[in-house]
């Protein structure tokens, strides 16, 4: 699906309880080395063509934070859960901005932000549409967008998106959204330019039609219209 219906607080808070109780059983350590062996020199790539003194906004940073990582040294790390996660992992959350909110509406200046990473977030989120417009307004004219995340088949995202609308109970143990690429991409292309687009992993549900991609997406802002190409508003 391209748009989604935007979900309920009570269904994002409980999405919200369940991410937390699976990290009060994950190993810190372990899921930082394996974002810095599969995502982390994809970041790099990009950032090197920053300078040090740019600006990156990590949404959906979670306890990891992989943009700690890299060379830049002005970091603002979003997430709804991140007073939790400073909480359950004292001391090791880097130092840099924190935004413990959702999305939606970022309390920060438009044009703030050379690098917005986005991992995972927009199928947790209460309104991905919301978010895309926030980072829209946020990324400078020369910036980027890598957005990582799981696209499934197109029935499996349909019958999820019928699921919430029809018998919510069912999905309490997923997440609030499920994307097709088909779907992503539409999303995506409402307000950015696709420069580039990666498969990271492949995998199938209990059902052999049911197949689940890990993507990246590298986007930019999509050009402004002229009047001297006569699309001005």
């Amino acid at each position: 699906m391209s748009r989604h219906r935007a979900v309920s607080r009570f269904r994002w808070q409980a999405a919200q309880k369940q991410t937390l109780e699976k990290w009060k059983e994950k190993n810190l350590q372990e899921a930082r080395e394996s974002m810095e062996r599969d995502l982390l020199p994809l970041l790099q790539r990009y950032a090197r063509e920053y300078p040090k003194t740019a600006s990156i906004l990590e949404i959906g940073s979670g306890p990891i934070c992989i943009s700690q990582y890299l060379p830049q040294k002005n970091k603002t790390y979003l997430d709804p859960l991140l007073d939790d996660f400073r909480r359950m992992f004292p001391g090791k959350l880097p130092e840099g901005t924190y935004l413990a909110s959702g999305a939606e509406s970022i309390d920060q200046p438009s044009a703030s932000y050379d690098l917005i990473i986005c991992t995972h977030a927009i199928s947790c989120s209460m309104n991905p549409e919301l978010i895309m417009h926030e980072i829209e307004r946020l990324l400078k004219p020369n910036g980027r967008l890598l957005l990582s995340m799981t696209t499934h088949s197109a029935l499996e995202a349909r019958l999820h998106y019928y699921a919430e609308c029809c018998a919510p109970a069912l999905c309490h143990k997923t997440r609030p959204y499920y994307y097709s690429l088909t779907g992503i991409r539409r999303t995506l292309s409402r307000h950015f330019t696709i420069v580039q687009e990666m498969t990271r992993s492949t995998s199938f549900a209990w059902f052999p039609l049911f197949r689940r991609v890990e993507r990246i997406f590298v986007c930019t802002l999509r050009p402004k219209p002229t009047e001297e190409n006569g699309t001005a508003p």
